[in-house]
């Protein structure tokens, strides 16, 4: 099915700032499968680092380390419905994708990824007022979840809502203050708020 555009077609930059973004939420779903939890003792020294090195390679690598991370569980039955999840999700099946999350999420609630792979498939399908929901639920268990925020900025920029997409950024640039991407995308939406006033 033809995905329909989401910006008017004179709003070229908007287009543009979505498209790069929707890339980066896809290539979080797209990231391979290990066995997370968010409680795990080793996340901390990992953030304490994120937040100080001004090093982007450094950062690439810490976020990479805490993405392994919050993908450890230890029940098997979870295991199982994450892993058919994701590969539900890069074979753009997203119904069939939602029940493995389902019955993840019922399974293990307090399991953040879950309900972060779960956010990530109802905003692949348009489902933004879901999405949203379940963004909220993994911040809960996990506040510094920046894949949870990068959907929620997205979300807000879908919506027009732009001032709360740029305080989404803000916010994840409090957990790594020096990561290049981010600050970049945070400009972007500037530059496209102040060219439209």
């Amino acid at each position: 099915m033809k995905r329909k555009e989401i910006y008017p077609k004179n709003h070229l930059n908007m287009r543009v700032i979505f498209k790069i973004l929707i890339v980066s939420i896809s290539l979080l779903f797209a990231s391979k499968i290990a066995l997370a939890d968010q409680n795990d003792p080793r996340l901390n020294n990992l953030f304490k680092k994120l937040n100080e090195t001004e090093n982007q390679d450094e950062i690439r690598d810490l976020i990479s380390d805490i993405w392994n991370i919050w993908y450890e569980v230890d029940d098997p039955k979870v295991i199982e419905y994450f892993e058919k999840g994701i590969q539900a999700m890069n074979l753009r099946n997203y119904p069939l994708a939602i029940r493995f999350f389902n019955n993840l999420i019922e399974e293990d609630p307090n399991f953040a990824e879950g309900w972060n792979k779960r956010a990530t498939v109802h905003f692949m399908m348009g489902n933004f007022d879901q999405s949203m929901q379940d963004i909220i639920k993994t911040l809960e268990l996990e506040p510094r979840h920046f894949g949870a925020l990068d959907g929620m900025g997205l979300i807000f920029i879908h919506q027009g809502q732009f001032q709360q997409a740029i305080d989404v950024y803000d916010k994840m640039l409090e957990i790594f203050p020096f990561s290049v991407k981010t600050m970049d995308k945070k400009e972007r939406i500037q530059s496209f708020i102040s060219q439209s006033t």
